[in-house]
């Protein structure tokens, strides 16, 4: 009976220990604080004249931020900007022309990102379906195939061109009129990054032989797949043919995208 009333009461010192040593080592850590913040989402924030749009910031590391942010533009003739509960910004199209959204940590100035912001008198208008494509690297099953190079322009997110790749490689619409292109949009292949276009140019031409280089990206990466990214270019000419021209991709041996989509911008 004594042996067994020792026990217990040795287990119960040993329960008092570590309940003790527990509470001694318990620490109480600072509340996690986003170190950066990033416009990356918006090559340039399209706005068109008289409409409110939301724009969302993203912070680093990926978490809800905790900072208090303020969101400028640099010409206030151009947008007015409403924050939001959310930390996010609306912008309202007041005037005209083109300027710069900034967002900077309301203590700490060296936490900010921007992104250009054009004010444009009507939605951009999709003058893919107008064109006819051709390509220099075509997928083993033709152009209509499973995944032929007509799946990069048929409008549908579930459906990729995906053809071996070598440089040169290059994808041509052609317009039976030359059109004014402005802006054209990307969506990343479903699968395998190392398959995603990582440097690339956007050229125009009259002819279909001399080429004007419209728009260059480098070192460009895809954080997700099946991601749609919109990118801008100053151009007023009228062209008959336009290539996107994949110069690098990420490293793997076959090319990828689910869609390219080209577009005209209102005057």
């Amino acid at each position: 009976m004594k042996t067994y009333l020792f026990k217990i009461r040795n287990l119960a010192f040993l329960a008092l220990t570590i309940s003790i040593l527990s509470c001694e080592g318990r620490r109480d850590f600072p509340e996690l604080q986003e170190t950066g913040v990033n416009l990356d989402n918006y090559d340039i924030i399209l706005l068109i004249s008289g409409d409110t749009k939301n724009i969302t910031a993203t912070f680093e590391p990926n978490i809800a931020p905790n900072r208090d942010y303020v969101w400028t533009v640099d010409d206030a003739s151009v947008a007015d900007v409403v924050i939001n509960e959310d930390k996010s910004v609306s912008l309202t199209a007041t005037g005209s022309g083109q300027t710069t959204v900034r967002i900077t940590a309301a203590n700490d100035d060296s936490i900010t990102a921007s992104a250009p912001l054009k004010v444009i008198s009507g939605a951009p208008v999709d003058i893919t379906d107008q064109s006819m494509i051709t390509v220099n690297k075509e997928n083993s099953g033709g152009p209509d195939g499973a995944e032929g190079s007509l799946k990069l322009i048929d409008g549908d997110f579930n459906t990729k061109f995906l053809s071996g790749y070598t440089s040169p490689f290059w994808v041509n619409l052609e317009f039976e009129q030359p059109v004014v292109a402005g802006y054209y949009s990307l969506t990343s292949g479903n699968d395998a990054p190392d398959r995603d276009p990582r440097d690339w140019e956007i050229q125009g031409s009259q002819d279909g032989v001399s080429w004007e280089t419209l728009d260059s990206r480098s070192d460009y990466s895809f954080p997700d797949r099946i991601l749609t990214r919109e990118f801008y270019f100053d151009n007023n000419t009228a062209y008959k043919y336009y290539r996107f021209d994949i110069i690098n991709n990420n490293g793997g041996s076959l090319f990828q995208m689910q869609e390219w989509r080209l577009f005209s911008l209102p005057n």
